[in-house]
């Protein structure tokens, strides 16, 4: 049955379906039948994602195979590889025909790159033909050096960059990275190391350099300074860093932001109070203070036994222009029931006036409830949401506040 409907589609449309999967799983459909033997040799995708090299003998069984795909297939449009060393065998395999095979792929114009290569001995350095590669739309590394010497970057299609595990002895490497992808739209940052210092990124050249149609951005400067002046347009950013710069770091104004994520800010009230000023048209806001983002139920010790802020809070003197005009969604996550923390939960709710949800992960305060209820709110249709958050479990408690500061709602 699954085989007659197969039969309906199109070439175009089962070379779509076969590009989600691996290439050795696309392939293994030659044998089929007549129709689909030279059918993956039209897949553009080429995905050998998850691949680890035990000896020598795999070593060369898998770079025989993939030079007999590129070899084989037309156009090649995406491809994915992650590489790397079973590192239970004590065996320097080498450095494979990685570098040949990225200078056959920008020769035949490819669209998106996703490498990660994780072999012995060291960390491999980018491949320099990658910078000037006019086709690429999207582009990601994990584990590279940006190592390199070059006249300059030119990356005039690429829209979305993703960099995770990246080392560089000079930071004007990176930024001028940035600067040769003039069209960039999505940026990811995470784990960069090897920046020394402010002062290389200082120039008044980098102060006034800008990507000017970046829309998305998401930065971990745990490990690296970076500047904010390249993410002055964008909507959607996320921040996450456990050592936040200083407080007299100029911040620029960001007219375009909606929506943004800081993580990880270790409690500093009045670094968010200036954030908040320099973000006028800020629609949601979510703070979040353990170690991962995308897992607030993750068993972070440090996270959760926190006992104090490391500042005291203290309402500012003014109030800042997106809690009064424009913040609709406010998430904490992690909460602790810090003082801070609880003062800063009835100034959003006594300050922003189209507020429309609240939601708290509370993991230390079990009478949260009864003290934001009894607090006066700027908005008549906020909804407050608590979930009671402990390492076992969650469990979800609403409560639907109107304007007299009664509360309806269950507990789930």
């Amino acid at each position: 049955m699954a085989d007659d409907i197969l039969s309906t589609f199109s070439d175009e449309v089962l070379c779509l379906i076969l590009s989600f999967l691996q290439t050795k799983q696309v392939v293994a459909t030659s044998i089929l039948s007549k129709r689909w033997k030279h059918l993956w040799r039209s897949v553009p995708v080429l995905d050998f994602t998850n691949t680890i090299l035990t000896d020598h003998k795999e070593n060369f069984c898998v770079t025989d195979f993939i030079y007999y795909v590129l070899l084989s297939v037309t156009p090649i449009k995406g491809f994915k590889i992650s590489l790397m060393y079973d590192y239970t065998q004590d065996i320097d395999l080498g450095i494979p025909s990685f570098y040949k095979w990225i200078n056959f792929l920008v020769q035949q114009g490819v669209e998106h790159l996703d490498l990660f290569l994780m072999l012995m001995p060291g960390v491999p350095d980018l491949p320099n033909t990658i910078l000037t590669c006019e086709t690429l739309v999207s582009l990601s590394l994990r584990f590279f050096c940006l190592n390199f010497t070059f006249p300059s970057v030119k990356l005039p299609s690429l829209k979305t960059l993703s960099l995770e595990l990246i080392f560089s002895q000079k930071d004007q490497n990176f930024m001028l990275l940035l600067a040769g992808c003039p069209i960039l739209e999505e940026l990811f940052i995470s784990k960069i190391w090897g920046f020394h210092s402010e002062d290389s990124l200082s120039t008044n050249k980098w102060k006034s350099f800008t990507l000017k149609t970046l829309t998305r951005a998401s930065v971990d400067s745990t490990y690296f300074h970076f500047p904010f002046e390249p993410l002055l347009h964008v909507h959607s950013l996320s921040i996450s860093t456990a050592e936040m710069v200083s407080y007299n770091h100029v911040l620029p104004t960001f007219n375009n932001l909606t929506s943004l994520d800081l993580n990880s800010f270790n409690y500093r009230w009045r670094f968010l109070i200036e954030v908040l000023k320099h973000c006028p048209k800020l629609q949601t806001l979510k703070l979040n203070e353990a170690a991962s983002n995308t897992d607030i139920w993750a068993k972070n010790e440090e996270t959760w036994t926190r006992k104090d802020d490391k500042e005291n809070w203290v309402d500012p003197k003014f109030v800042p222009q997106c809690l009064s005009l424009h913040l609709k969604a406010c998430h904490l996550l992690s909460f602790l029931g810090l003082q801070g923390e609880l003062l800063l939960a009835k100034y959003i709710l006594k300050n922003a006036a189209v507020l429309q949800t609240m939601k708290i992960w509370n993991g230390g305060h079990p009478g949260i409830e009864g003290l934001l209820r009894s607090c006066s709110r700027a908005s008549s249709t906020c909804k407050l949401t608590v979930y009671r958050v402990s390492f076992d479990g969650a469990n979800e408690l609403n409560l639907a506040l109107d304007a007299s500061g009664s509360s309806g709602g269950r507990n789930d």
